[in-house]
């Protein structure tokens, strides 16, 4: 059943928090150094790095597993951090995020270890890979992301070397690089797309599913523990079509993209989604999911316009005009 009425938050503007990496409370102290300082040695800037050797910029459906300096630019489609073992060292180890990104021509698999920098990425963020080595999938004994149209991986540690760089960058032109789903066609449909209600009602076990579907709210960051005993995030979001709403439930690392999704304005495309059935439909992203966001396609738009009309109410009683005369058609006003 499609939803009656748009969620409170379709009619406010969400403060979009910043890219840029935040201080914590162990840096506010100091130790006798300003907060500039400190920020300045515990993150790198974009501008920091420069390349000493010839790159060359291709795409990723070009790619092969061996030695080659090559440059990428692609968007995020999946990510989380790699479980890792406590250490009782008195100074930090290094970490790894395991990063899913594609471009028009295929996916690939970024494991981006890291020791101080803390890169704040999240779902639909544009990025540039520079590596001079790329890795076939299954040569790697672990690999936390799996996915059939990613043969190939990336493996680099800007922070001890020189040689590799992993870059945020921001949207151009029009903002819609690498936002068109693989065999998207318009003469037909997305192979595996359905809607919620097919989803939900026996759907998700096809093992191509693809749901389409709007961003209704944003629910607030709780703790999760996790089997592993990790305290991660967690953020509950609620998505619909003209069908019926669903939970998208958003675990760890990429809880936090939900803070830059607009209510009644943002569409998602989940390929492969997890999904379990408990009070409400609830889906997931695990490990063969990747999510498209704002993704170029026909039925993208139109989901967009009716999520958009769903904040529109007619008005019954209309107020009498300073003129004495009443228009035989109804006014339609905008709420918000």
């Amino acid at each position: 059943m499609a939803p009656q009425s748009p969620s409170i938050q379709s009619f406010f503007q969400p403060e979009t928090p910043s890219d840029q990496p935040a201080v914590t409370d162990s840096d506010e102290n100091g130790n006798g150094f300003t907060t500039t300082e400190v920020k300045a040695f515990l993150y790198s800037t974009p501008h920091a790095w420069k390349p000493r050797i010839q790159y060359e910029n291709t795409h990723i459906g070009k790619l092969v597993s061996g030695p080659r300096c090559v440059h990428l630019v692609a968007r995020v489609v999946n990510l989380h951090d790699q479980p890792t073992t406590t250490s009782r060292l008195p100074y930090p180890t290094k970490r790894c995020l395991n990063v899913l990104v594609r471009d028009d021509t295929g996916m690939i698999k970024v494991k981006l270890w890291y020791l101080k920098v803390d890169y704040q990425l999240r779902l639909g963020q544009l990025v540039s890979i520079w590596t001079t080595l790329i890795s076939s999938a299954e040569t790697l004994k672990s690999v936390s992301i799996k996915i059939q149209n990613a043969p190939c991986t990336i493996d680099i540690f800007p922070e001890r070397d020189s040689s590799c760089y992993f870059m945020l960058r921001a949207d151009e032109n029009d903002g819609t690089f690498s936002k068109t789903p693989f065999g998207h066609s318009r003469d037909k449909q997305l192979p595996g797309l359905m809607t919620l209600a097919g989803f939900v009602e026996g759907g998700h076990d096809a093992p191509t599913a693809k749901v389409l579907a709007c961003v209704k709210s944003v629910g607030g960051r709780k703790k999760f523990t996790t089997k592993r005993g990790e305290v991660v995030d967690v953020v509950n979001v609620m998505i619909f079509d003209d069908t019926r709403d669903a939970i998208l439930a958003l675990y760890g690392r990429v809880a936090a993209s939900a803070a830059y999704w607009k209510p009644s304005h943002t569409i998602l495309l989940l390929s492969n989604p997890g999904f379990r059935s408990d009070k409400r439909p609830t889906l997931t992203l695990n490990s063969n999911t990747y999510a498209d966001v704002d993704p170029c396609m026909e039925e993208a738009e139109w989901l967009r316009a009716f999520a958009q009309r769903l904040t529109t109410r007619e008005v019954v009683n209309v107020p009498f005009p300073e003129g004495g005369m009443l228009e035989q058609d109804r006014l339609v006003r905008t709420i918000g």
